[in-house]
Parts: structure tokens; sequence; C-alpha cells
């Protein structure tokens, strides 16, 4: 009992500080004071332990149990922080732990979901047709295990209550979270764009963090400019966007590789007769005006929100959005059998990790994205995510 009541304490100190690191991640202050924050907390989830159990063994060193902790405490501290700490530790773990168990076990893919399927791409990111300085995958990329490079399509089609029939079989590739830094070498997301246009998608959105590094912003050319839609790429910026040090320039260079900016803004197209609102939010970390929710027209559109981060949900409600595309929990990177995902700078935590939600009347789809900041990834690939709308039929 004792050995179980010190690794559920052990359990509920690491959720404690991991979720603080999670909600740090959610908020857009400067990211050298949450680079600072997070740093601090990890010396925090370390030293804490370590401080606790190398007091406890001067009091007590014949034996490190919790009955030596209540003795030792009880004689020497007349604050019993341990014994408080632990007790919040054990609340902690007991609590995050019922929480995955729900949201793993009892909480159902919504109803409107009528198929989901993936499949791994046919990919080969260091095929001899590359120049060598496209395939300088840094070391991180050949670890063993590492998922980094292996890439899935994912399918979702949906029921889309409101859809127009003109608009039945409307087809979105969802892709976020490129990171352009250099660990990863041009040629993989060379092939990440082949793939996304043999999927031959009607829309193209990307939902932020495509460039970390000023270095690459060459790239864009011949990577995110090569990507092709019927009627149209479009894109928002997201937190990691900020470290190029020039967004002007970034936007730039993407509109004028053909791509259409909707950071802030909305636009309204027309596919087969109907009107489409497309509308972009990259708060909390680039503001904008408030993009005036209006339309032209007498029928109403099809509206749809391209967010970097799913904690804008109650945005895209409000503005009474049917899908919002969201990118930026990366899926966690890391899923550790049987708990999942840990890491998830939201501040829901792992509640929107990726996949679909429905918070009427806006299905939200997260997608996994297609690299990362830190190349490493395990039980999480990443993913091109192709979505199918289906126009609900009246039933008789």
């Amino acid at each position: 009992m004792d050995l179980f009541l010190l690794l559920l304490a052990l359990l509920g100190h690491a959720f404690f500080w991991i979720g603080l690191v999670n909600r740090l991640h959610a908020l857009g202050i400067r990211r050298w004071i949450i680079n600072l924050a997070t740093a601090t907390c990890f010396l925090f989830a370390a030293m804490i332990p370590i401080g606790i159990a190398g007091w406890l063994y001067t009091k007590s060193p014949e034996r490190l149990t919790i009955a030596s902790w209540r003795s030792a405490a009880d004689r020497i501290d007349p604050n019993r922080f341990i014994k408080v700490y632990a007790i919040a530790c054990w609340t902690v773990a007991s609590a995050t732990l019922l929480r995955l168990v729900w949201l793993r076990c009892f909480v159902r893919t919504p109803p409107l979901v009528r198929f989901h399927g993936k499949r791994r791409a046919k990919i080969n990111p260091r095929s001899a047709e590359f120049g060598a300085d496209e395939i300088s995958h840094r070391l991180f990329t050949r670890l063993p295990l590492n998922e980094i490079l292996r890439l899935d399509v994912t399918d979702w089609t949906l029921d889309v209550p409101r859809l127009a029939p003109a608009l039945d079989g409307l087809s979105i590739v969802h892709l976020s979270d490129f990171h352009f830094t250099g660990c990863v070498g041009k040629a993989y997301f060379r092939e990440v764009v082949r793939t996304s246009n043999e999927l031959q998608p009607d829309l193209v959105a990307l939902t932020g963090d495509l460039v970390e590094s000023a270095a690459c912003l060459d790239w864009i050319p011949d990577t995110l400019g090569q990507l092709s839609a019927r009627y149209g790429v479009f894109f928002v910026l997201g937190n990691h966007d900020l470290l190029t040090r020039d967004i002007p320039r970034l936007r730039r260079m993407l509109e004028q590789s053909g791509l259409i900016d909707l950071g802030g803004r909305q636009r309204q197209i027309e596919i087969n007769g109907q009107p489409v609102l497309l509308m972009g939010n990259e708060l909390p970390w680039i503001t904008h005006e408030p993009a005036a929710c209006g339309f032209a027209g007498a029928a109403p559109p099809l509206r749809i929100v391209l967010a970097h981060t799913p904690d804008r949900l109650g945005w895209a409600c409000a503005q009474d959005a049917d899908l919002m595309l969201a990118g930026h929990t990366h899926g966690g990177q890391i899923r550790i059998p049987p708990l999942g995902a840990i890491f998830s700078p939201s501040a829901w935590g792992v509640r929107h990790i990726s996949g679909i939600y429905y918070s009427p009347p806006t299905i939200l789809h997260v997608t996994r994205g297609v690299s990362g900041d830190t190349p490493l990834r395990w039980n999480c690939p990443p993913e091109i995510a192709r979505l199918k709308l289906l126009s609900v039929k009246p039933s008789n």
C-alpha cells in the first residue's frame, strides 16, 4: 500500500506540472517568457521529489516509506507541508486518471462522422531524386521508433447539418504545423505537398506554424507554393511563425506563391453556385481587428473557420461556424499506452488533442500536423487530413 501511495503521489506530481506547462503554452505571451516558465516548471518538477526524499532521509534514513514520512512530518514540520503536498498529488492523480479514462472510454466519436479511415502515405524523403541539401534530416529523425518521417493520410466523411445539397461531397485537405526549421529536410515537405495534390481537394487549409526559421523562408515556393486545390489554398499563421521575426515578409512570400491569407480576415467564395465564407483567427498570438461576419447573398453560406489553436472553438461557435479547422497540439507527439497523449499546449489540456469534436453548431477538426519543432514522435505519426463534407438528407 505504501508503494502504491508513493507511486500515485509521483504520478499526481507529474500530472500537475505537465498540466501547468500545457496551459502556459496556450497563452499569447512572449516566447522567451514561455520558455523560461517551462524550464522553471520542469526544474521544480525534478527538484521537489528529490528535495523531499533527501530531507526525509536525513530525518528517517532507515526507511523511506509512507509511515516514515508521517513520522518525520509530525516531529519536524509544523506546517506539515509534505502531507499537504502528498494529499494534493493524490487528488490530482486520481482526478486526472479518471478524466483520461473518461476521454478514452466514454467520449465517443460524434455521430455525424460517417466514415473514418487512415493509411500510410508512400513517401520517400531520402530519395536520390532530391538534392543533398534537401535530405539533410538531423540525427533525431534517425532514432529508432521515431515516426517523424512517417506520414498518414487520414480520411473523414462528415454529415454537416446545414450544408447545401449543391456542396455535397466538398473535400478539404487540412494541413498544419510544418515547422520549417531545417531539422527535417525540405524533401520531406515536398513529399507532403505531392501527396496532398494527389488527393485533388476542392480546398486546402493551412492552420499555422508554417515557417519557424527565417533561414527556411526560401523553401516556400518549392513547398507550400506547389499546393493545389480547385478553389484555393488558404492559410493562417501560428505562434511559431513569429520566430521568423518578419511576419510581413512571411505573409508576402506566401501570397506571392499563390496562397490566400485569412489572418484576421474573411473571404467569401462561390462553389457550385453556393456561397462559402472562410474566416481566420490567429489569436492569442497575432491580434487583428475582428473580422466582420456579414455575407452577401440570400442563401446562408457554409462558414469555415481556420485557427491555429482549438482553444478558439468558443469564438467559432459565436460566429455560427459550421466547421473549424485547427492544429497546434501535434496530437501530443508522444502517446503513452494506455494513457495516450499527455502534452498538449491547450487551455483544455488533452480535451481536443486530435480528431473530430462537435460543439453545436460547429464541427471541430484538430490535426496532428505534418511535423514539429522537436522532430520526435512516437505512437503519433504526422498526418495529412482529408475531410469530405456531406449534406444531411431530410428524413421521410
